[in-house]
């Protein structure tokens, strides 16, 4: 695998013109998009605009391509492949789809991001339990999910990569667990797809859905659903609409024959304008290669690491390479860690460096596209603030 040479991370930087301004390292939160997804956007809105929908033909083909690149990230068939709103959107279809039943049980973390809890917990009315592994120090005790689960275990929905401490789960070990044991495997892949790789083959995931506005690098309101094709007729679909159905455009026949495909999940018309730019931005990662991007990734983090390690910092991450992620997350060893935080916040902010806080930690996310000077000056910034509390 050849890695990202200088001529190529230049031409790539061009097609990100926020680094003119900003040193752009909150891709965990909601990224900046491409010159190639503005693009898309565009043509998609001259379309519309010269021609209305004459185009139509030509858009559904464009969507159709679209969703085989999507399939491609995660290597699975088109056929197993459904838009949505965003995460939540594609875990609700499942929350509300299994027919869950009293007494079933679900194995989340204790450290999940919301979008990740809120759908299962709204199951606990209907005598749902919901189990959580606990996390030491960051990481989660994995080692505890074989014995959590019993005969009344009906999924485990994880988040591939935590997003309060960036641990990188192993989902191909897990996914085996589960799929030994007749158990359905959710995963929530927000945090890592378009950083790094997925095979929902491979990992044994049953389920998988991320919206685009983090590595992948799209908009925010788009993202993808998988699910394993032996599963599609399983799932009663949340959202019944005129798209559901098979042959949806003969609206002068009015059957209850569903898609026997994931498209049965999109009830409706398409967000047209941001699978457009979804499509352009899946393009880009693949062109580029994710284990690629993942390698540079793991390179920046890694140099951002031995710094702020060098600093005395407190790191909150997981120094294993096999469960770092995108996200590095440190915080001052004093008592107003917080209000210390907050005000390098600014500092950088103020620079131009755009970071954030979670859980009381500064995360920094870079993505492939940020340059190694980008993060020497980011430190350079940080060591100037400590420098000037020091001396005040």
């Amino acid at each position: 695998m050849k890695n990202i040479d200088e001529k190529e991370l230049k031409e790539y930087r061009y097609l990100f013109p926020v680094c003119k301004k900003w040193i752009y390292l909150n891709h965990a939160a909601v990224a900046p998009i491409s010159i190639r997804v503005a693009d898309a956007v565009m043509l998609y809105n001259q379309e519309a605009l010269q021609h209305g929908y004459t185009q139509a033909t030509h858009w559904q083909n464009r969507i159709t391509k679209i969703r085989e690149l999507c399939s491609q990230l995660v290597h699975c068939t088109s056929e197993e492949i459904a838009f949505v709103k965003n995460t939540s959107h594609g875990i609700s279809l499942i929350a509300r789809g299994l027919n869950f039943q009293p007494g079933d049980e679900i194995i989340i973390s204790n450290i999940e991001f919301p979008a990740n809890v809120y759908p299962w917990m709204a199951l606990e009315n209907q005598g749902v339990q919901i189990k959580k592994i606990t996390s030491h120090q960051g990481e989660l005790q994995l080692d505890n999910l074989e014995k959590m689960i019993t005969p009344k275990t009906r999924l485990v929905s994880l988040s591939s990569v935590q997003y309060s401490n960036g641990y990188r789960l192993p989902i191909e070990k897990i996914g085996k667990v589960c799929r030994q044991n007749n158990i359905l495997f959710f995963v929530d892949a927000i945090q890592s797809l378009g950083a790094f790789p997925i095979n929902v083959v491979k990992d044994h995931i049953d389920f998988l859905a991320a919206d685009a506005h983090k590595w992948l690098l799209g908009h925010e309101g788009i993202g993808l659903f998988y699910i394993r094709k032996e599963l599609i007729k399983q799932i009663e679909p949340a959202l019944i609409g005129w798209n559901s159905v098979q042959n949806p455009l003969d609206f002068d026949h009015i059957h209850f024959k569903l898609k026997e495909n994931a498209e049965r999940f999109e009830e409706g018309s398409h967000n047209g304008l941001s699978i457009y730019g979804l499509g352009a931005a899946v393009e880009l990662l693949l062109e580029v290669g994710i284990e690629r991007i993942a390698q540079r990734i793991l390179d920046l983090t890694g140099m951002l690491l031995i710094e702020l390690q060098d600093m005395g910092l407190n790191i909150h991450n997981s120094l294993n390479p096999q469960h770092r992620s995108g996200n590095i997350f440190f915080s001052i060893p004093e008592d107003n860690d917080l209000a210390l935080l907050k005000s390098l916040e600014r500092h950088l902010f103020e620079k131009h460096i755009y970071t954030t806080i979670r859980k009381g930690r500064m995360r920094l996310s870079p993505h492939f596209y940020n340059s190694e000077e980008e993060m020497t000056k980011t430190i350079q910034e940080m060591k100037t603030f400590f420098n000037g509390i020091s001396k005040s």
